[in-house]
C-alpha cells in the first residue's frame, strides 16, 4: 500500500486517472442521468438538485475507489493478462462499494431503501455495472489506437521513382548507358532514367558509399573486399561483385574492417 504514497508508477498512474477530462465527463453524464432517475426512492423523495448532489458525490466516491483498486491490482498483477486486472477491480468495487451505497441509502430513504435494493442485490448490480464500464473504456482505448496515423518510416527519396515496396531498403544502385538500375534489399531491380550522381545525391537514409564512378552500395549489404589479379572487388551479401575504382579506395574502410 505504500507505494501509492510515494512518486512511483502507482502514484503517477493514479494521478493521470483521476486528471483524465474522459473520465469526469462520464462522471457528470453519469450523475445527471442516475439524478434523473432518482433510484431508491430518491426521485419521489427529493428534488433534483439533491439528487444530482447526492448521487454525483457517490458516483465521484466510487469511481476514486476504483482507480484505487486498479492502482493496487496492476502493482499486484504486473505481467498478467488485462482481464484479470480487470475482473479483481470489478470485484473490490463491487464488495466496498455496494455496503457503503446500502448504508447511505439507507440512511436517507430509511428501510424503503433497502427493501428496494438488498446488500446482495446491489453488489451484484455495481459488479456487473463495473464490467460494462470496463469494458466500454476498452472498447474505446482501442478504437483510439486503430485510428492513430502510424508514423511513416523515413525511406530514401530515390525510392519514390520506382514502385518499390514499402519496407524496402536500398542495396545498390549501378549505371546502365543513360540508365542506373536501382536493386533493393527483397531482390527486386528497377531501372530509370537518371545520372548515377542526381541518384547518389537522393540516397539520404540508407548508409552507403560509391566504390566506383558506375556503383553505389549500402553499407548494409557488404560483407567484405577481396583482391582479384590486383583489382579490389566489394563482396555483396547477395553473392555479387562490383569493381572499386582507384579513386574511391577511401570509401572501403568500412568494408576492409569485415574482412579483420
Amino acid at each position: 500500500m505504500l507505494f501509492l504514497l510515494g512518486d512511483g508508477p502507482g502514484f503517477r498512474d493514479m494521478f493521470k486517472e483521476v486528471v483524465s477530462l474522459s473520465l469526469w465527463v462520464t462522471w457528470a453524464m453519469t450523475s445527471i442521468v442516475v439524478a434523473l432517475a432518482g433510484p431508491f426512492g430518491t426521485f419521489d423523495s427529493q428534488p433534483f438538485v439533491w439528487r444530482l448532489t447526492y448521487w454525483g458525490s457517490l458516483i465521484a466516491a466510487a469511481i476514486l475507489i476504483a482507480i484505487s483498486c486498479r492502482t493496487i491490482w496492476r502493482h499486484i498483477l504486473t505481467g498478467r493478462p488485462e482481464w484479470q486486472e480487470d475482473l479483481a477491480v470489478a470485484i473490490s468495487l463491487a464488495v466496498t462499494f455496494g455496503p457503503l451505497v446500502i448504508l447511505l441509502n439507507h440512511l436517507v430513504g430509511g428501510s424503503d431503501a433497502y427493501q428496494a435494493m438488498s446488500l446482495w442485490a446491489a453488489i451484484g448490480c455495481i459488479f456487473i455495472i463495473a464490467i460494462g464500464i470496463i469494458a466500454f473504456r476498452r472498447a474505446l482505448r482501442d478504437l483510439a489506437i486503430g485510428e492513430q496515423p502510424k508514423p511513416q518510416v523515413r525511406r530514401d527519396r530515390l525510392l519514390n521513382r520506382i514502385p518499390a515496396n514499402p519496407n524496402a531498403r536500398l542495396a545498390r544502385i549501378s549505371s546502365d548507358n543513360h540508365h542506373i538500375k536501382i536493386m533493393t534489399d527483397d531482390g527486386q531491380e528497377h531501372r530509370i532514367l537518371m545520372r548515377l550522381g542526381d541518384a547518389v545525391q537522393e540516397t539520404d537514409v540508407e548508409p552507403g558509399f560509391c566504390v566506383h564512378r558506375s556503383h553505389w552500395v549500402s553499407q548494409a549489404v557488404v560483407v567484405g573486399v577481396k583482391t582479384v589479379g590486383g583489382r579490389d572487388f566489394v563482396q555483396l551479401n547477395c553473392g555479387s561483385e562490383v569493381p572499386v575504382g582507384p579513386k574511391y579506395c577511401d570509401n572501403l574502410s568500412f568494408a576492409q574492417n569485415l574482412n579483420a
